[in-house]
């Protein structure tokens, strides 16, 4: 099973710089930097390649065939936030990388160590603090450098994938396949768990504030609703939509309510739906630009 681990520099997240792979064994079967046909300056604070520095190498469309031949004969990728090296690739005129299982190190890191330290899969810290925590000696003096990130990120991969595989019956290919789906699961369930919260509504004077959070309300004064929800942004998507023409002008979240409406209120209840819970998300986090 060939797994090919790569890092790629860029100028200015654009045009790439320099691009290096590692097959499983650790050998460094690619490298290569390049000179920007588009970018003269870039910013360099990260990778240190300076245009001086490419200024005599071929661009990347001059050598994309050798390292589409590279790349077309790996099964799977890995890397860390490998994402945008494969955004990067494809964008350069690389092909079907689309097809091609993908393996980020930063989540299999997340799925077999922060999960269980409560951490987010969407906030997994440096390759250098991931690499420091596994027990590798990786220092900010090498980091950024391709072919050094793209060393360690591999180091980082055999270990995980071991550590994942003893868990398991499975080998090669059938491995990969449960490895990424033990990750699309891990994630779903992340942010079912993250979608529950509370519809909250307080009394002020002879008008009620309407809130949505994740947790109880701590600060019970004035609560005289409280209401558990599987997805509180659908919540809040459904209930502003139904009290729309109650809001009291200028006032945020601010209401005239009826014994009807907290009645409503009090017995709203749904259900968790990803997709929808996605949509809803977003337009409630948009209000200030979106009609309900």
């Amino acid at each position: 099973m060939n797994i090919i681990c790569l890092d790629a520099e860029f100028a200015d997240n654009e045009e790439l710089l320099e691009l290096s792979a590692f097959n499983l064994a650790g050998e460094e079967v690619y490298h290569s930097y390049y000179r920007p046909e588009n970018i003269r300056e870039w910013r360099t604070d990260i990778h240190h390649i300076t245009p001086g520095m490419v200024a005599g190498e071929k661009s990347f469309a001059a050598r994309r065939e050798e390292v589409q031949n590279m790349l077309d004969s790996a099964y799977a990728l890995t890397g860390f936030a490998v994402e945008n090296d494969i955004r990067v690739l494809t964008r350069s005129g690389i092909r079907g990388l689309e097809e091609k299982p993908v393996l980020d190190v930063k989540d299999i890191y997340w799925l077999l160590k922060g999960r269980e330290e409560g951490m987010s899969p969407f906030a997994v810290p440096s390759l250098l603090v991931c690499a420091n925590s596994l027990g590798l000696e990786f220092s900010e003096d090498e980091a950024h450098s391709a072919s050094a990130d793209t060393e360690v990120t591999l180091r980082c991969f055999n270990m995980l994938l071991e550590e994942y595989a003893a868990k398991t019956s499975l080998s090669g290919e059938a491995l990969v396949r449960k490895l990424m789906e033990s990750i699309a699961d891990a994630k779903a369930d992340f942010i079912e768990a993250g979608a529950r919260g509370f519809v909250k509504v307080f009394k002020m004077g002879d008008v009620y504030k309407v809130k949505y959070g994740r947790s109880e309300e701590t600060d019970r004064r004035n609560l005289l609703l409280e209401v558990a929800v599987a997805d509180r942004y659908k919540a809040e998507y459904e209930i502003r939509k139904l009290l729309k023409k109650k809001e009291v002008a200028d006032k945020y979240s601010v209401y005239k309510l009826t014994a009807r409406l907290l009645d409503e209120i009090g017995r709203y209840s749904n259900e968790y739906d990803a997709e929808e819970s996605a949509w809803c998300k977003k337009v409630v986090r948009n209000l200030s630009r979106l009609t309900l």
